[in-house]
């Protein structure tokens, strides 16, 4: 939607799945999405975990290649679907299942019905003066990933948690000319017995540096001055996933199994504990190559096609029944149910467009119970308040008897051109099938220099209402694009999240779409 307005940034992107991350994990679930005909928002800041190593390895077709071109090749291979990836980084999450927001560091705002979170993790490296220069280089981790680079040459493996046994086991795989470096601390009798049948050699004094040589790492000082000659240094790390940003949505990480770190929990299919997120790659599987998370990329990317389908379907079912007709009747029953089905307050976009403006004759379309049109009368304005259910006007009228109320079907039995200096309509449905004239009739009442106001919810996908969809209805947009630019001058024509956080009726809308029209003087 185009804003032309020059207020901060609200533009959107609507689509069927918001992609957070574009690793190896993220492009895959975009790529199996984008296959599947779903529109897909990719949002990446550009901090793959594995972004310091130069090549990645045990990747079928890709092997020895480098990281980045992975993911630049990844990138094209999504040219030809309805897969947008924008560089940005990602300072907000909200929403629920049906309509989450991404707002970005530009203050752009992203929405879409699923979320997919690839953020991976952080590693955190230990504090040893000239290790981190090193990392990813001759500093290293995985063996499958880099012991056959360094095969046969001397490998130190640095004792940082009791996994590093384990650590230190695997590695003797790939040389035999392999030190365990227990820094300071006094190895175990297991440890002992099992490194010393495969010949490692134990050495507990602390490890104070590590040491480079033209460029290349030569080896680590000890405590006492003793230089231990090596051409690899292998760290277990300690991680955490980047998962800060999943807290608004009631989503937390939970230590890992080997108690190594913080990851974020989900089952085989990524599905999270709050409904619509899943995740894939680092950010919940910490040992997850750049292979595995490709895979686990592309199963999240299909179980969240199949959950939108089963969701897409339930929705046909449910639009088969009978729609009843949207009269008075059926407004007025749906009035009776409460005391009072609205807030009582007036809707914040009138008040902010309204309140600059010099007070004259003001209609407020679908005034409900009454609480906007009371608002524009005590600022002023002569008003109109008209709604085609007689229980809302009946109630609106015990609020301010200085307000002119009807009861009146305004789409089809309008009232005259050019009477109002204002005509506001906040969530009034227009029905797509009453034509581009019901919008004309409407937009006809505005006087010459006065202005069209027109707020509704932003379209949330999945939520029907009564048998209806979004789309049954004329958006904001969608009616300023009736109106005859010779004749009109649009002023706003954006979505804006919604002031204050919903409840009630309509709680699952989050965000608004606006239109605010001019009528041109002659």
């Amino acid at each position: 939607m185009t804003a032309h307005t020059q207020s901060a940034p609200h533009s959107r992107s609507d689509s069927d799945v918001l992609v957070i991350g574009g690793g190896a994990a993220g492009l895959s679930a975009a790529l199996m999405l984008g296959r599947a005909r779903r529109r897909v928002v990719v949002l990446d800041n550009g901090t793959p975990r594995n972004a310091p190593a130069s090549h990645m390895h045990g990747v079928l077709g890709r092997d020895h290649t480098s990281p980045l071109d992975y993911l630049k090749h990844g990138r094209a291979d999504l040219d030809r679907y309805d897969v947008r990836v924008v560089d940005a980084t990602v300072t907000a999450l909200g929403g629920h299942a049906g309509h989450f927001t991404a707002t970005t560091d530009d203050g752009t705002t992203f929405a879409a019905r699923r979320l997919i979170v690839t953020t991976g993790l952080t590693d955190h490296l230990p504090d040893v003066p000239g290790l981190a220069e090193r990392w990813g280089r001759d500093v290293v981790q995985c063996p499958y990933c880099d012991g056959w680079e360094v095969r046969d040459r001397r490998i130190g493996v640095l004792r940082t948690s009791p996994m590093s046994l384990h650590h230190a086991t695997l590695w003797r795989q790939w040389t035999d000319r392999m030190v365990y470096l227990t820094d300071g601390a006094e190895p175990t009798e297991d440890e002992r017995t099992r490194l010393g049948a495969r010949g490692v050699d134990i050495v507990t004094t602390p490890v104070t540096s590590v040491e480079t040589t033209d460029d290349a790492l030569s080896g680590v000082t000890l405590a006492d001055g003793t230089v231990v000659p090596l051409d690899a240094l292998a760290v277990g790390l300690r991680f955490s996933a980047r998962s800060e940003l999943l807290t608004s949505l009631g989503l937390h990480a939970v230590p890992h199994t080997m108690g190594l770190g913080e990851v974020i929990e989900a089952d085989a299919t990524g599905a999270t504990s709050v409904p619509g997120v899943r995740v894939a790659g680092n950010v919940s599987d910490p040992s997850a190559t750049v292979i595995a998370a490709t895979a686990q990329g592309s199963l999240v990317g299909a179980h969240t096609n199949l959950e939108l389908v089963m969701e897409e379907t339930d929705a046909a079912v449910a639009r088969s029944g009978e729609r009843p007709t949207l009269d008075g009747a059926f407004w007025d029953e749906l009035y009776r149910e409460s005391d009072r089905r609205w807030s009582g307050n007036p809707n914040p976009p009138l008040t902010l467009v309204a309140a600059p403006l010099t007070p004259g004759r003001a209609l407020d379309v679908g005034c409900g119970e009454g609480a906007d049109a009371v608002w524009l009368a005590q600022q002023g304005w002569e008003t109109t308040g008209v709604d085609i259910s007689a229980v809302a006007t009946d109630r609106a009228r015990d609020l301010d008897d200085s307000v002119t109320w009807e009861t009146r079907d305004l789409v089809h039995d309008p009232l005259p051109e050019e009477s109002f200096d204002l005509v506001t309509m906040h969530y009034f449905g227009i029905l797509r099938s009453d034509g581009d004239d019901a919008v004309r009739r409407l937009a006809a009442t505005v006087a010459p220099g006065g202005t069209l106001l027109m707020v509704s919810h932003a379209r949330v996908q999945g939520h029907s209402w009564i048998g209806f969809e979004p789309t049954d209805f004329w958006s904001p947009s969608e009616v300023g694009a009736v109106l005859d630019p010779a004749e009109w001058e649009i002023r706003v024509d954006e979505t804006r999240p919604r002031p204050a956080p919903p409840a009630g009726a309509g709680g699952h809308h989050v965000d608004d779409e606006i239109l605010v029209a001019v009528r041109r003087t002659r």
